[in-house]
């Protein structure tokens, strides 16, 4: 059972180091990450703002993206190396927040910029 659990902190892990990836893109490029925020039914062509978009997008993603790969971490210790109980607990709470907190976020700032 710990195998199915550290796969799962691996890909959360992933996760997160590809949010911090797409948020340093972002950033540099101006281009709106379609996979990270937008899904199937956007695209980001039919952006009225794509800066101001961006502008209030990209700080949830940075947060987003530190959250979830900070927990990942601690999930791989918990499954790997040795248990730490509490704080992993506490860190499956806060990631768990966060991605609501991120999904309903950039929900109504897709509804508002598209």
């Amino acid at each position: 059972m710990n195998d199915v659990f550290g796969f799962v902190s691996l890909i959360v892990l992933g996760c997160g180091v590809y949010t911090l990836y797409a948020y340093i893109k972002m950033k540099k490029t101006g281009e709106i990450n379609e996979i990270l925020l937008l899904g199937n039914a956007y695209v980001a062509k039919k952006c009225k703002n794509k800066k101001a978009f961006l502008e209030k997008a990209l700080p949830s993603v940075l947060v987003f993206g530190i959250v979830t790969t900070i927990y990942g971490v601690i999930d791989m210790i918990n499954s790997f190396v040795k248990p730490v109980g509490i704080v992993d607990t506490i860190a499956n709470i806060l990631f768990l927040i966060v991605l609501v907190g991120f999904l309903v976020y950039t929900t109504k700032l897709k509804k508002q910029y598209f």
